[in-house]
Formats: C-alpha cells, sequence, structure tokens
C-alpha cells in the first residue's frame, strides 16, 4: 500500500488541513476515518449526554416525582431517586435497561427518522456525511470505523452510488471481504440501531471480543487515520487498541472543534497527531473534500472531447452521478479559466488592429474552450428534467467572472464566456426550453463596472449577462466588425457544436441562433434604453413574401402569460413587457433594414 509518512516538522506549521488533504490525494485509500458522535450531532442525532438528561426526563415522568428537577438539574434528580452511582450514560442506561434488548428498544427512537424529524431536515445525511461518501465514491478513502448507531453514513454513500461491505459485530466477519480488497467498508464498533447486541454500557466498552480488536489493530496498524467527533472518553477498549498500536507507518489526524482533552489528549501525545482545531464535521470534511479535489483537477489531464461527451451522457440520466456530472463541467470550466489567465498565450487588454490577426485571437479563443462548448450543449439540449441547470449557469458565470484588464479598455477574453452562452442558450431554444434560456442570460453577472460596452446598469450594480456580453462589443465592431462580421463569426464558429442537439440540420441550427438573436435583442430592449444590436436575424433572406420577420413571428407566437421564459425573470414576469421590447426592436429593423418588419400583434 502506498501513501505519505508522518509530517515533518515543516509541514506542521502549515494549516493541517493542507496537510492533510495533500496527504489524501496523493495516497488513495491509505487513510481510514474513525467517526463519533460528533460527527452525527450536526445532522440532529443526539450526543450521548442530550440522551442522559431525555431518559431523566421520562423516567421522572414515569415516576411521577420532580419533573421540573429532572429537567433543570438532571444530576441532582438522580442522586435524589437513583440508584446511588453517578450520572452517566452508561450507569443510566444499567438502571432503566438490564438487558441488551431493553437498551436497544430504549434508545432506537434517538437515532431513527420520525414523521417530526423529516418535516425538520432532521436525523438524515448532513454536509458531513456526503463529503466523506464522495471521498470514498472517489476512492480516497476506503474504510471508515464509526462509533455510531445510526446509518447516516450509509445512506449518503447508497446517495453516491457506493454499496458498502457494512460490518457491525464480531458475527458479521465471517465471509468479510478482506480490507484491501473492497471498494468501501463501513465498521460499526458498537453496533446497529437494529443490534440487540449493541455496545452502550461502560462494562460493554471495556473490552472487545478477540476478533473484533483483531480487525480495529489492523486498520490502526495498516492505515492512517483521520479522527472526527470522538472524545475517547467512554470506549475503553477503543483506546486500549489506539495504546496497542505500535507503530507509525501513517500518521494521524485529529479534528477537534475545541480542541483535544483528557484521553483524546493523552491518544495524541502518545501518537504525535496532527490537531485540526476550530472546525465543525459539517465544515471539515466538506473542506477537507474541496481541498482534495482541487488537487486532483491540477493533478488530472483534461479529457478529450469525446471522452469528456461520453462521460456526461452516461451522468445525465442518472441522478445518483448528479455530483460526477457537475464535477465534470466544473474542472473544464476551471481548466477554460486557467487557459484564459495564463501567462503570455493572450494580450492584455488591446485588440489587434489587423482583421487577420483578430481572427486568429478569437479562433484560439474557440479552440481552447471547445470541449466545454460541446458539454454547455449536448447538455442543455438532454437535461430534460432540468436537474443540472445551475451548473451550466455556473460555467457562463466563471468565464464571466475572469478578471478586467489593468486600467480597463476592451475585454477580448470574454470571448468565450459569449461562446458559451450562445451554445447553451441556443442548445436550450432547440430543445424548447425558453426558461433555461432565461437563466443563462439573466443569471450570470459580471461584476459592477466591468462590462465592456455600452448599456450596462453602470459601475454601481452587476450586469446580467445579456447586457455584458454583446456580440459586437465582445467580438468587434467598426473596421473590424465590416471585415469580421461578428453575428457570422459566432454562427459558424458554433455551427459544429450545435450539430448533434440539432440532429446535423443546418436549417435547425440557423433557426436555433436567428431565435437566440432575437430573444437577445428582446432582454437588452427591455433592460437598457440603448440601442440594441441586430444580428444575422435581420438578412434579407430571413423575411417572408408579406414583409413579415419570420423569427419575429415565430417567437411571438409564443407570447402568453404562461410562456416559460417569464419564469425565468425575464421582462420582470410580465408579457406586457415583452410586447413592448418587441415594439421596439420591431421598430428598429424597419428603420435600418430594407424590408418593412410586419406589426407585431398587440394585446
Amino acid at each position: 500500500m502506498s501513501g505519505q509518512g508522518p509530517p515533518s516538522a515543516a509541514v506542521r506549521g502549515l494549516d493541517p488541513l493542507v496537510s492533510l488533504s495533500m496527504c489524501v490525494q496523493a495516497g488513495p485509500g491509505v487513510y481510514a476515518l474513525l467517526l463519533g458522535a460528533g460527527m452525527s450531532r450536526d445532522a440532529g442525532v443526539p450526543t450521548g449526554w442530550e440522551i442522559v438528561t431525555d431518559l431523566v426526563r421520562r423516567a421522572s415522568v414515569a415516576a411521577g416525582a420532580d419533573e421540573r428537577l429532572a429537567v433543570t438539574d438532571p444530576e441532582g434528580w438522580w442522586i435524589r431517586h437513583g440508584d446511588g452511582t453517578p450520572l452517566g450514560y452508561s450507569s443510566l442506561l444499567e438502571a432503566l435497561g438490564d438487558t441488551p434488548a431493553a437498551r436497544q428498544r430504549l434508545l432506537r427512537a434517538y437515532f431513527e427518522q420520525g414523521e417530526d424529524d423529516r418535516g425538520d431536515g432532521l436525523k438524515q445525511p448532513g454536509e458531513a456525511h456526503h463529503a466523506v461518501a464522495r471521498l470514498m465514491a472517489r476512492g480516497w478513502v476506503r474504510v471508515v470505523l464509526t462509533t455510531n448507531f445510526d446509518r447516516l453514513t450509509e445512506q449518503a454513500l447508497a446517495a453516491a452510488g457506493v454499496q458498502p461491505q457494512v460490518v457491525h459485530s464480531p458475527d458479521s466477519l465471517r465471509g468479510m471481504t478482506p480490507l484491501a480488497h473492497a471498494r468501501a467498508t463501513v465498521v460499526k464498533l458498537h453496533g446497529d440501531l437494529t443490534d440487540l447486541e449493541a455496545r452502550n454500557t461502560e462494562e460493554e466498552l471495556a473490552a472487545y471480543p478477540a476478533a473484533w480488536a483483531g480487525l480495529v489493530d489492523q486498520v490502526l496498524e495498516e492505515y492512517g487515520l483521520i479522527v472526527c467527533g470522538w472524545s475517547a472518553q467512554w470506549d475503553r477498549a477503543l483506546a486500549a487498541c489506539f495504546e496497542r498500536r505500535a507503530t507509525r507507518r501513517y500518521p494521524v489526524f485529529w479534528s477537534a472543534p475545541h480542541g483535544v482533552q483528557g484521553k483524546a489528549a493523552e491518544l495524541v501525545a502518545r501518537h504525535e497527531a496532527v490537531v485540526v482545531g476550530g472546525l465543525t464535521a459539517k465544515e471539515f470534511f466538506p473542506g477537507l473534500l474541496d481541498r482534495v479535489e482541487a488537487l486532483d483537477r491540477l493533478a488530472e489531464p483534461a479529457p478529450g472531447r469525446e471522452l469528456a461527451l461520453a462521460r456526461l451522457k452516461r451522468a445525465l440520466p442518472d441522478p445518483v452521478r448528479r455530483l460526477e456530472l457537475h464535477e465534470l463541467v466544473d474542472a473544464e470550466a476551471a481548466r477554460v479559466a486557467g487557459r484564459l489567465t495564463g501567462p503570455g498565450r493572450y494580450p492584455s487588454g488591446e485588440r489587434p488592429l489587423d482583421p487577420g490577426a483578430w481572427r486568429d485571437l478569437l479562433e484560439r479563443y474557440r479552440d481552447d474552450c471547445d470541449t466545454l462548448l460541446h458539454l454547455l450543449a449536448v447538455g442543455a439540449f438532454h437535461d430534460e428534467a432540468g436537474l443540472h441547470t445551475r451548473v451550466w449557469v455556473r460555467a457562463v458565470q466563471r468565464l464571466l467572472d475572469l478578471p478586467r484588464p489593468e486600467g480597463g479598455g476592451p475585454e477580448p477574453q470574454l470571448c468565450p464566456a459569449l461562446l458559451a452562452l450562445a451554445a447553451a442558450g441556443s442548445a436550450a431554444l432547440l430543445a424548447g426550453r425558453d426558461e433555461l434560456f432565461g437563466r443563462l442570460l439573466l443569471e450570470p453577472v459580471r461584476a459592477p463596472g466591468s462590462a465592456p460596452g455600452p448599456g450596462s446598469r453602470g459601475a454601481a450594480e452587476p450586469t446580467p449577462a445579456v447586457l455584458a456580453l454583446r456580440t459586437g462589443d465582445v467580438l468587434g465592431s467598426g473596421d473590424i466588425a465590416d471585415a469580421l462580421p461578428p453575428g457570422a463569426w459566432l454562427r459558424e464558429g458554433l455551427r459544429q457544436v450545435l450539430a448533434e442537439p440539432a440532429a446535423d440540420s443546418d436549417r435547425a441550427v440557423s433557426e436555433a441562433f436567428d431565435t437566440y438573436e432575437y430573444l437577445t435583442a428582446l432582454l437588452q430592449a427591455d433592460l437598457s434604453q440603448t440601442p440594441v444590436a441586430l444580428g444575422e436575424f435581420t438578412h434579407p433572406d430571413r423575411w417572408d413574401g408579406a414583409g413579415r420577420l419570420r423569427v419575429a413571428e415565430r417567437v411571438q407566437a409564443r407570447f402568453s402569460d404562461t410562456w416559460p421564459l417569464l419564469r425565468s425573470g425575464a421582462f420582470g414576469g410580465e408579457i406586457q413587457r415583452a410586447h413592448t421590447a418587441a415594439a421596439v426592436v420591431d421598430l428598429q429593423c424597419a428603420e435600418h433594414c430594407t424590408e418593412p418588419v410586419g406589426r407585431h400583434p398587440r394585446r
């Protein structure tokens, strides 16, 4: 088994989460987890002391004695009415249930989700559980030891598409797949919530059966360990396994939001564990996952376009693969952003004056985001249930977030953002998904003061993509536009990207672009006081024999109070504003085109 050795003194000077994430990413499967009650506390599962105080309250009600004292001072109530032993989880359970089966019946409701819990979102996998499941789904972690009875870890793994090997008693060791050969193993050290022989009392936690202790010893000897939510206070058998640990082949990392104390502090000192403080489980594991995934993206070569598309198509219809799909698209968007901001590849700010050099620059931008454009077009077209809308919008936003050139000026680096918007938006229209189209144009925003051309809302507020990415402002105007018409270049650059969604129909691609340009013009007219940019949709061959603009007729036929585009926030959700914008665009077409546009229907 390969992995990383103990952190050096120099590494220990870093944020411990940094050194931990580097160790985990560099050695997949080398680290095991030890999860205690603190892991499930954030998900609404009570701690041992919270269970004690509630059981005391219930006992006082059953006894008809000092219920108020039981609530305000459970230890005081126990001194008066208990069996003379100090109040604790173990002593109380032994007094209330004299057999494991009786204790299991008492405790089960504290760990299982009831109707009230379901309504409040409690006792279900939380952020920490889902992050652990993701670490295991990717193979970075393969073994989990847990002292918890609940099944939240198993439920999170199932949601991530992982069916773990669950070992919850010495009897279940028979026939167990060896740890090194199993994709994922969860060892429930104290048993499962349904086990009649679950370990609860101090006596039951004092020693493990030999085979059980042997499994724990094996994990502690062969794996690095990440501890979270375990105090070591009551689990004498588990602490004894730690004390027997003879080697330090791999380090121990111990997450403790308030520092380690008592027995935990002794074990940390004995094994020179690295303490990660200040983070609860729901902060620690998602933070670890984010860092490990970032390191992995750095080390992983980008998949080719065909492989990326194959992965996208496998994940699209499968809800279990939602995270895989989002990771695929997010990683490609991050790679594109990295190429755009890397040193030396692109000039800063100034546009080349020569049309040939300008075309070469645009083609480099187009080539650098080719895979992302195909992912967005195919994804937006085939995402019929709209489960992944956020990831398509987020990809456009990532490209809009690129830093502005120093001193202001032109922003040709927004070309990939425009290409991404046009690819995803046109594909959404091909699929008849007007609401997604609206969200793509309105939800991504350029930071205040950074829109490249006229019509922005000024420096005081963000500019939506539909205004920040005006085709002429990004792709060129004036002499450049005369030599290289921006709308024509955009269409040609995306024709191959849209070939699959359009079933290789040139006519379907052309009509989708016309609709994209016309709807974009309507939204710009609604949001801005400046003249809108008229695109290829106004060319002479786009008019019918009666002098009507075909795309205007097609789009305005959709106008109604139930038009899905209104649900995206377009036109403020008011169809009358769409009619007003259409009147503005139609008039501008009539003034600038050789043939008059037909009047749009009015309400």
